[in-house]
């Protein structure tokens, strides 16, 4: 049985479709578990894409026991769900979850009528520490010890866009395939880099007690999201020096504080988009932006919608609800 067809019968899927590239088929779910779509993109015979927009009507629970495979998951949406790939876990959506084989089965379950908009990526062995490693030195290692970081991180806006660039991508010719390999290597490439500018930030101990306090802080940039509060105020709160907030924030949150606020400030925008009408010049002078344009094309790199579009596809689509996370 192949990889594809193990996906299929793991997840009771029912064939829909071929595109034109032979190496993308997308599925949809059988009624009686729920509706919409599956894509599984393989890359070769080691390497394997897979999208989920669907909603499951019932309570539904599906097992996984792979001792090599690396697995990579992001949900852009996700409600009453959990996973125990190493412990129960919550799953949330813009967190992204990681792991690397299991001795014993793990189990995701979804409650009924959740929604699920996630994307995830399988990596074999012979990928991971052979054509890898050929690529790049020593790159499995450090792949390994990445995966680590990666899990249960939230403020990642790089690798976000990225993973949101690949979920909206609807080409499904031949050169479709040419895009996803390099999304791909992109990724990789991410994941690398931050835990390796993470590795080095981390050469000094951090206390406890400055742990402490930078979470403290992250929760007042949080509460002031829409307020432009200055390094040097944070760090008069923090009682520390502007360059040891900066250094121990980002070995807490394994992100700036530019990019946390970021990332707070468009969990925000999304709920106006949403839940009001406000014209998006308003929404972009509530958070302090001065120029609405401006606005819009940071929300866009960050969400990989306009906001114009984020609002009409979160309203019209029968598959997405809208999280307060």
């Amino acid at each position: 049985m192949t990889f594809e067809e193990n996906i299929c019968k793991l997840l009771n899927i029912n064939f829909l479709q071929n595109c034109c590239n032979p190496s993308i088929k997308q599925y949809q779910l059988k009624p009686q578990t729920g509706k919409g779509t599956c894509k599984i993109i393989q890359l070769g015979c080691h390497a394997a894409i897979i999208l989920f927009d669907c909603s499951f009507l019932r309570n539904y629970t599906y097992f996984v026991q792979d001792k090599d495979l690396l697995h990579i998951s992001y949900y852009i949406d996700v409600h009453n769900a959990q996973s125990c790939f190493h412990t129960n876990q919550q799953l949330l959506p813009n967190t992204f979850y990681a792991h690397l084989g299991c001795s014993k089965k793990s189990r995701t379950t979804y409650e009924n009528h959740t929604p699920v908009k996630s994307i995830h990526i399988f990596l074999t062995p012979k990928y991971y520490d052979t054509y890898l490693s050929k690529t790049v030195p020593d790159c499995s290692t450090h792949l390994k010890e990445a995966i680590s970081l990666l899990n249960e991180m939230e403020c990642f806006p790089e690798l976000s866009f990225v993973l949101h660039q690949l979920y909206s991508y609807q080409g499904s010719d031949l050169s479709s395939l040419l895009f996803y390999k390099s999304k791909l290597t992109e990724i990789l490439a991410l994941i690398l880099h931050k835990s390796l500018d993470s590795a080095c930030s981390l050469t000094r101990h951090v206390k406890q007690s400055d742990i402490e306090t930078v979470q403290q802080i992250a929760e007042y940039i949080s509460s002031h999201v829409t307020q432009e509060v200055s390094l040097d105020s944070l760090a008069h709160m923090a009682y520390m020096s502007p360059a040891k907030l900066k250094y121990v924030f980002k070995s807490v949150y394994h992100c700036s504080i530019r990019d946390y606020r970021l990332q707070k400030r468009m969990h925000v925008a999304k709920e106006f988009l949403y839940h009001t009408d406000l014209p998006v010049s308003d929404i972009a002078a509530h958070l302090g932006y001065h120029n609405s344009g401006n606005f819009s094309a940071i929300f866009k790199k960050h969400t990989g919608f306009s906001p114009k579009d984020f609002r009409l596809f979160s309203r019209t689509s029968s598959l997405y609800k809208f999280s307060s996370q």
